[in-house]
């Protein structure tokens, strides 16, 4: 009965071992704390970032500047096509020296020369105009008449033909009448109180092209003609 009482005690203790091994295994020691879930972020709203409201700086639309037009002289003459042409300046003083017309291959040459003046001002190329009309008239008011078909006048101001002490300072024709193929005649129409106008008769049409020389002062006008 003794020896049966240690075989159920024996068998007991190694039960609990196995028991208690079981409980504290590998498995049973680690337990497996909880994965926390994963928290679900919410993904952030895209932020639209704010768009620069496109206020377009308008670029002003490049407006083509009219070219100014020359109001015409009265009773100008429908040759609207050859601008009215300027220089020279309005200070300056001289007198007229030479009048010199001449053919070159392709254009009709006129030049008109000046010289010093003793009126008060400084010496230069004087205020000049170029320009075309249907007639030209002197001090009185009447249309003074020029050969031609076509007319220009060459007006400049500061200027003329008489020196102030009352002796010419040029000498040539007053009325020039060339052989030329499209200037049929130059001739003065006005001369007084220091302003000077001539006009110039042309065979037909045509635009000059007006430049300055300086030493002598000089105004040319080219006006082309067949080679």
């Amino acid at each position: 009965m003794f020896g049966r009482l240690i075989l159920y005690g024996a068998l007991a203790l190694a039960i609990g071992i196995v028991v208690v091994s079981a409980c504290s295994g590998p498995e049973a020691q680690t337990r497996a704390s909880p994965t926390p879930a994963p928290s679900a972020s919410r993904s952030p709203s895209p932020t639209t970032a704010p768009t620069a409201s496109a206020t377009a700086t308008a670029r002003p639309s490049a407006t083509a500047t009219p070219v100014p037009t020359v109001a015409p002289s009265p009773g100008s003459s429908p040759a609207t096509a050859c601008p009215r042409t300027t220089g020279g300046n309005a200070s300056n003083q001289a007198q007229l020296v030479a009048v010199r017309v001449a053919h070159q291959p392709g254009f009709d040459r006129l030049v008109f020369e000046f010289g010093q003046s003793t009126a008060p001002g400084p010496f230069g190329m004087p205020a000049y105009t170029v320009e075309a009309a249907s007639s030209l008239s002197g001090p009185s008011g009447q249309p003074v008449t020029i050969t031609g078909n076509a007319l220009f006048g060459a007006r400049f101001q500061n200027a003329s033909t008489q020196n102030p002490s009352g002796t010419p300072s040029y000498t040539g024709s007053t009325d020039l009448k060339p052989t030329t193929p499209l200037i049929k005649e130059v001739k003065v129409v006005e001369d007084f109180e220091r302003v000077l106008l001539w006009g110039i008769g042309l065979d037909h049409l045509a635009c000059p092209k007006v430049s300055e020389l300086a030493g002598p002062f000089r105004v040319v006008l080219d006006f082309p003609t067949p080679p």
